[in-house]
Parts: C-alpha cells; sequence; structure tokens
C-alpha cells in the first residue's frame, strides 16, 4: 500500500467518526428536547420564571402595613451580630443597626409585609435626627429573597434563558442539567423558607 492510500483511508476514518459524533449528538439533543424529560424543564421553566416575577413584585412593591405593638415583637438573644440588634418581629427576624435602632422613637415600630406572597417584608419607625426631628427608617428583613436583589432573579432566569437560546451546544445541556439539578430545588427551598 502507498503512502497517499494510507492517508485516504485515515482521513475516511476520521471522516466517518466525525459524522457518527456528529449523528450521535443530534440524537441526543432531540431526545431531551422532545418527550417527558423536555415537558418537565419546561414546567421549571415556568415554576422559576413565575417566581422570579413574584419576587420582583414583592421586592419593589409594599404591602399593607401594621403597626406593631411593644408585645408583638422582642429582642432575639440567640444571635449576635455586632452593631446591630437582632428582633423577633412575628417570627421573622431583622437586624436593624443599633445606632438607629437606639435613637428610635418609642411605640412607631410598623411591619410591612410583601403584597404576593404577604410575608413580613420591612419594619419601619421613626428615627431621632440631631435630638430635633424625627425620620422614618426602614430594615428589610434578613435570611429573605428581599436581601437577594438582583442575584436570586438573574439565578432564576437561567432556565428561560437556556429555554429561549437552546442550541445543539455543550452549554445547552450544561445549563439544562443545572435548571433541573441545582436551580430548581434552590427556588422551592427560598420559598420553603420564606414562610417557615
Amino acid at each position: 500500500m502507498n503512502r497517499e492510500e494510507t492517508f485516504r483511508i485515515a482521513a475516511e476514518r476520521m471522516r466517518l467518526k466525525k459524522e457518527k459524533e456528529a449523528r450521535e449528538e443530534k440524537e441526543f439533543y432531540e431526545r431531551v428536547t422532545k418527550g417527558t424529560p423536555w415537558l418537565l424543564f419546561k414546567l421549571v421553566v415556568i415554576f422559576c420564571t413565575t417566581f422570579t416575577i413574584i419576587t420582583l413584585v414583592d421586592t419593589f412593591v409594599d404591602g399593607k402595613t401594621k403597626k406593631l405593638s411593644e408585645k408583638d415583637w422582642k429582642i432575639d438573644r440567640n444571635w449576635e451580630w455586632t452593631w446591630h440588634q437582632i428582633l423577633d418581629v412575628e417570627g421573622y427576624m431583622f437586624a436593624p443597626e443599633l445606632r438607629d435602632w437606639f435613637n428610635r422613637k418609642k411605640n412607631s415600630l410598623n411591619i410591612t409585609y410583601s403584597p404576593i406572597l404577604q410575608t413580613g417584608k420591612k419594619i419601619v419607625y421613626l428615627k431621632e435626627v440631631k435630638g430635633v426631628s424625627f425620620e422614618k427608617h426602614e430594615d428589610l428583613r434578613q435570611n429573605s429573597f428581599f436581601n437577594w436583589f438582583p442575584f436570586l432573579q438573574i439565578g432564576l432566569l437561567i432556565p428561560l434563558a437556556t429555554y429561549t437560546f437552546k442550541r445543539q451546544k455543550p452549554w445547552f445541556n450544561f445549563a439544562r442539567v443545572a435548571s433541573m439539578v441545582v436551580i430548581f430545588p434552590g427556588c422551592l427551598m427560598v420559598l420553603y423558607f420564606t414562610f417557615f
């Protein structure tokens, strides 16, 4: 066999191998973008996108506000945070800075709820300014999605971006699996911790 014949056979084998790999990739792509796996992924996209919209509305829009009496809240001594006072208000954790909290007007504490999920969003109270007047001061709830804006919403939009820009590329499969295994369960955990 001469040298040219050897190169031709090797080139033919490489071409067949590339065609086989391309065919297998296309079959895999079609398998994951049809049927039950794709339906489940679309449900994850809908759920995460809906939750993104809900958290955006709840972050930017205030719901009802309720006046709190001194019996409605307590100082939580189980937590410690330097230069902050940890409060337990109706089971929600707030952490105003000490300089703001100790200069507050007594009996001026209110809690504001989110409009859709109806969960505690922030506390509002009057704070003394230069010993002369009072101004309204707000502290967001700790350990909640209100503090995680915009990182939570960006993460929750990954399934929608994956669905919208689906391509037969490695990043598509990675993003699809990450959406199903990391983002969706993370979304459920955020929802759980919002209410409990």
